[in-house]
């Protein structure tokens, strides 16, 4: 399963920016955390009206890992942030 791969991929066509658009898959055993990393004018467009396009993402992801034997967690930052370690 490639989280990252699936993520560039939905959400490169909706950006204003894809270039600084960057996706960090990091964890171990049956967990693994997806960081979404994009342009601060790019977030609003990432979560959607009402939350819902972030929310539709973890869902899929989170499903996805499912079939896998993996639980996701999707998080979103925006690309001058930098999240701490442990913070995911």
């Amino acid at each position: 399963m490639n989280l990252e791969a699936f993520l560039k991929e939905v959400l490169t066509p909706m950006l204003d920016h894809p270039e600084s658009l960057r996706i960090e898959v990091t964890g171990s055993g049956k967990k693994r955390d997806a960081l979404i990393i994009a342009a601060q004018k790019d977030r609003g467009r990432i979560i959607g009206k009402s939350g819902r396009m972030i929310s539709s993402l973890r869902t899929l992801c989170k499903a996805a890992g499912e079939k896998n034997g993996l639980i996701v967690n999707v998080e979103l930052y925006d690309a001058d942030e930098k999240p701490a370690a442990g913070e995911a």
